[in-house]
Parts: C-alpha cells; structure tokens; sequence
C-alpha cells in the first residue's frame, strides 16, 4: 500500500461518475449558470427586489439571532454527521456514509472557493444603494455562490440517498438555511440557487464515485 504510488493511481472514476448521472448533474450546471447569467447578471432587478423583500421580511434584530442559527447549523451539520456516522456507528453502510459526506464536502467547499474566486461578485450589504446590512456576521470573500446554502444541500443530498427517512427534515433544512442567508442580507437569490445547484452537484458526485467504488 502506498500513499503516491502510481500503480494505485485511478484517473477515470470520477468521470466516470458524472456520467453516471449526467442528467442530473447537466441540471445542476444549468442551474448554475442560469443564477449567475438569469438572475444575477441578465436579471439584476429581480434578484434585487427578491433579495430586499426578504430582508424586509422581519424588522428589528428580534429574531436574527434564530435565523442564524438556522443558517449555521445548515452550513456545519455535515461535520458532526461525519464523526456521528464513523465513530459511533457499527455498521459498515453507515462508515460508507460518511465517507461518502466527507468527500462531497471537500468536493463542495472547494468548488465553492473556486467559483467564489473566479467570479467576484458582491454580496447584497456591499452594494451601497440597497440599504441592506449584514446580519449575524460580516464575511469579507465573494457571494458567489453561497456557501452556507452549497454545503446544507450537498449534506441534503447525500442523506436523500442513503437516508431515505430522514429526506424531508434534510430539505427543510437546506431550504431554509439558503432563505436564511437573503433574509441575514448575505447573498441575493442567485447566489442560494448556485449554491444549492452545486450542493446538488456535489453530493450526486460523491455518491456516484461510491456507487463504481462499491462494484469493483
């Protein structure tokens, strides 16, 4: 066994897997751009007016503090998942769960940093003219596409899958952290639905990769 052998290289897994579900994963591409050219680029007043209605949905900081809470918990519940389905569980399926979390996570979060850098663009309380401030916390990265709503439906996704029971809470959850985030004055419409495309993307991704894994 070796960590950087070449004989234990495998170069087309991956691809293979995204034709695996290619049609789901060809939505989740369509879903990307069609929120980053549809809304927030070709459709700017609409996702203006979606993002301060909501903002202007409660008034005063009341319940800012549960709307966060949502949000994080939306954004960080993949870890405990992880450590929970690993170390706690005594089943196998379960360790293959895990594994499987932990790796269209890293898929997610690293495409979300790739695709945050490569497009730039600002999130709604950093445009002057909306009156919009940030609730809960000041990020300083790009808003595109959220990574909050990315990771909530990645996790969502993965527990779609192997978790059938447990699919509505999930949802619920990915839903209303990417709702949370417009309404905390942190991203417009258009970076919630990128995100939850490419949470989608992810998760299909990695469950995919175990699907060819589990068959050899």
């Amino acid at each position: 066994m070796s960590l950087l052998g070449r004989a234990g290289l495998d170069l087309r897994s991956w691809a293979k897997s995204l034709r695996i579900a290619k049609q789901i994963i060809l939505i989740c591409i369509v879903g990307i751009l069609l929120a980053l050219l549809g809304l927030r680029i070709l459709g700017t007043s609409t996702d203006t007016y979606i993002a301060i209605a909501l903002y202007r949905s409660i008034s005063g900081d009341t319940l800012v503090p549960l709307i966060y809470g949502i949000a994080t918990v939306g954004d960080l519940i993949w870890a405990p998942l992880v450590f929970w389905l690993y170390v706690f569980r005594k089943d196998s399926n379960e360790w293959t769960s895990s594994l499987i979390l932990a790796v269209a996570m890293v898929t997610a979060m690293s495409l979300t940093d790739v695709l945050k850098a490569a497009f730039n663009l600002p999130r709604p309380f950093q445009v002057p003219s909306l009156g919009i401030v940030a609730r809960g916390e000041i990020p300083s990265n790009p808003g595109f596409p959220s990574g909050h709503t990315t990771n909530a439906f990645t996790v969502a996704t993965v527990i779609w899958s192997r978790y059938t029971a447990w699919r509505v809470p999930f949802v619920l959850l990915a839903i209303a952290t990417g709702v949370s985030m417009i309404i905390l004055g942190l991203h417009f419409p258009s970076d919630v639905i990128g995100g939850a495309s490419l949470g989608i993307f992810s998760g299909t991704f990695a469950l995919g990769l175990a699907k060819l894994r589990s068959s050899k």
